[in-house]
């Protein structure tokens, strides 16, 4: 490595002065030489390193939040976190401090003029949305444990595919159990994981033939917060609706609604499975009505129309269909039940299947009567009457929730009894226009309300012993999300 010197600055050993010394320009070679100048060229990458990252989320505040809302104000919105707080009041006062999000950079700097659009629990990750100049901009994968943000690379940005009635959707089931809430089109993307903290959701990919599918992918995070991501379908298939089990084991449906396919945790390809089976002259013998991941697989309910014989090309109807509980076995459903319940368009769907305490709950209505199914596994399978339909789940517990008397009854799943947890006194909201219901638990109720005075969103608490809290006044604004983090 060659240097130039030109002056040196020493000091002298015997006198203990400094020394200046001109000298003319000489070249050396020298070790400790070439190791200063390896230090700076690790200094200088360190430096170009850090400004590619300076400004880009690494970091949200969210550890000791246990729910988040989104405050908008013309096109401004800003990030809430609501924290618990120590009360000397009783159980009932909502002890809740809120704080807004910050945002920061890999040097912990903070990160200004980023506006939330999107945000949603995911257990241990929250999928984060921010918008940039009117559209969609970057979204991240959040761990909630202490607030690192991945951003999801461009290739791999969850898409809005098509909505699979007959395979069970997380993210409607979700919707269907908020009262009043406020729509929002990424509610219906599906997003669901595993025992292992994977993550799976579509993606456009689009291939060489000119041809663009949803393709499903598994998201793995790896140490560091970090995530990997692999394409689980099957090369050039469009996925509309998928479910997945607690193994990883998946199950999708092709666009079009006539085929789905299952895939291993492996990766192994099953093969395709269709969702009506008809004869050689036409006629249906099954039809697949829903399909859904259980404590033991993937499960689906099918209606039979006859028995059919591959060999004699044989179709002989029943009197009327039977349904048949199904488990997926070697890649295809095998019946493991015969299920007697009057079904008259009243199957399951992603609005009345529930999952609760690790079990599947299906409440079935017909003729006036409530039963709750249990459909977690074959060995498991019961029926139970009930006399309310429920609606709600809340923290591994069933209810039923009427948003007119705000009232909450609370389901016990094995023998069908309820029990009353609270009916609000709505006379203490006189002055005020319920707008959302945002979030309901044993201790009360979390409106988004207009005052009409002034006109003013106030997000506001109303607890069991009907005192109402006003937590945030938004002037000229109102909520466009709110999300407890289970």
């Amino acid at each position: 490595m060659i240097f130039t010197l030109e002056k040196c600055t020493w000091t002298s050993l015997k006198t203990n002065t400094i020394i200046h010394s001109t000298m003319k320009p000489i070249r050396f070679y020298s070790l400790t030489s070439v190791l200063c100048f390896t230090l700076i060229l690790l200094s200088c990458q360190d430096t170009i390193d850090g400004e590619e990252q300076a400004g880009k989320l690494r970091h949200m505040t969210i550890e000791e939040a246990k729910s988040l809302f989104i405050a908008t104000h013309d096109a401004e919105a800003t990030l809430y976190g609501v924290k618990c707080t120590p009360s000397l009041r009783s159980t009932a006062d909502s002890g809740e401090q809120m704080y807004e999000v910050e945002y920061r950079d890999h040097a912990g700097k903070k990160i200004r003029g980023i506006i939330p659009f999107y945000v949603r629990d995911l257990g241990d990750y929250l999928f984060m949305i921010f918008r940039e100049q009117g559209s969609t901009g970057k979204i991240y994968l959040v761990r909630k444990s202490d607030g690192k943000a991945s951003e999801i690379p461009e290739e791999y940005i969850p898409s809005l595919s098509g909505n699979n009635e007959i395979i069970y959707n997380k993210s409607v089931n979700r919707r269907s159990f908020r009262p009043n809430y406020i729509d929002s089109e990424w509610d219906f993307l599906d997003i669901v994981k595993d025992r292992e903290n994977n993550l799976y959701y579509t993606a456009i990919r689009c291939n060489n033939s000119g041809l663009c599918p949803h393709i499903l992918y598994r998201a793995s995070p790896v140490p560091g917060g970090e995530f990997t991501y692999k394409p689980l379908s099957v090369e050039h298939e469009t996925v509309w609706g998928f479910c997945v089990d607690g193994e990883g084991n998946v199950l999708y449906g092709l666009a079009g609604g006539q085929w789905m396919r299952s895939v291993r945790a492996d990766g192994e390809p099953g093969e395709l499975i269709p969702t009506v089976k008809k004869t050689n002259a036409d006629s249906p013998v099954y039809v697949c009505n829903f399909v859904w991941s259980s404590k033991e697989g993937i499960m689906a309910l099918y209606s039979f129309m006859g028995d059919y014989d591959e060999k004699s090309y044989t179709f002989t109807p029943y009197h009327e269909p039977r349904q048949y509980l199904m488990t997926l076995k070697n890649g295809q459903f095998e019946k493991v039940r015969e299920i007697n319940l009057p079904f008259a368009n009243n199957f399951p769907t992603s609005t009345n299947l529930s999952y609760v305490a690790g079990r599947v709950i299906y409440s079935h209505y017909h003729a006036g009567i409530t039963t709750l199914v249990d459909l977690s596994s074959e060995k498991s399978y019961s029926e139970t009457p009930c006399p309310v339909q429920a609606n709600m789940v809340i923290n591994d517990q069933m209810y039923y929730f009427d948003k007119n008397s705000f009232a909450l009854t609370r389901v016990n799943i094995d023998d069908g009894t309820t029990t009353s947890v609270f009916t609000l006194d709505r006379t203490g909201l006189e002055g005020y226009t319920v707008a959302h219901i945002l979030d309901v638990s044993e201790t009360g109720i979390l409106l988004g309300t207009y005052r009409m005075s002034d006109k003013h969103y106030l997000l506001m608490r109303m607890n069991v012993d009907n005192e109402i809290t006003i937590l945030k006044d938004i002037e000229g604004g109102g909520v466009s999300l709110f999300t407890t983090l289970d």
